[in-house]
């Protein structure tokens, strides 16, 4: 997306349909969800929640609260560091920035992928992961989509470097649940390599 044409083509659908709208609504209600991808607001409610949970122990809802904050700053923990290295990696601008548009430029720039996606679909995935209600499911999924939306619509980010941060939420996020469960039937496969031969290797965590 981000060597094409797609990226420039949903940028000028934003302006036309949301920015160009008879009502400020839309756009006002997408911007405001930016705060979700704030850090400065979100961590402090992960490290209450998580510590919180832990003091109260015993009380109705302590424990989700508790295993959803520690769950979402772990996530941050595994997520950050390989996020901000495909930020350079990347090396792409914001729209408006360069010529480039949103073409990959790497380590021109620190842009390739939105921070503020991938921070705020970091609470409702791993709310997703942790939700056994479908129904409550599937609006923490659809609530991971927020932050990002924001960032297209505030012409702050092409779609597809919010794409990226919020896919890189959601392997951070899926990391962390699969270290949260069961060690039962977690396994998967790996690449396997060495001197001598290469293939694949069946891994089991416990």
């Amino acid at each position: 997306m981000a060597n094409t044409s797609i990226d420039e083509g949903i940028q000028k659908h934003f302006r036309a349909s949301v920015r160009g709208a008879t009502s400020d609504d839309w756009f006002e209600t997408l911007h405001a969800n930016r705060e979700l991808g704030n850090g400065r607001y979100t961590l402090p409610v992960f490290a209450v929640a998580w510590a919180g949970g832990r003091l109260m122990e015993g009380l109705p809802g302590a424990e989700p609260a508790s295993e959803w904050g520690e769950r979402s700053l772990r996530a941050v923990l595994v997520g950050a560091p390989p996020m901000l290295a495909m930020q350079l990696v990347t090396g792409a601008s914001r729209p408006g920035e360069t010529n480039a548009g949103s073409a990959w430029a790497p380590f021109q720039d620190n842009n390739g992928v939105s921070g503020h996606s991938f921070m705020g679909a970091i609470p409702f995935l791993c709310a997703a992961h942790t939700a056994e209600n479908p129904l409550l499911k599937t609006l923490f999924y659809a609530g991971s989509t927020l932050a990002p939306l924001s960032r297209v619509n505030d012409d702050a980010h092409y779609s597809s470097q919010a794409l990226l941060g919020w896919w890189m939420a959601w392997i951070a996020a899926t990391a962390v649940d699969r270290t949260s469960r069961d060690s039962s039937g977690n396994w998967d496969f790996v690449p396997f390599p060495d001197p001598s031969i290469s293939g694949l290797a069946i891994r089991w965590t416990w």
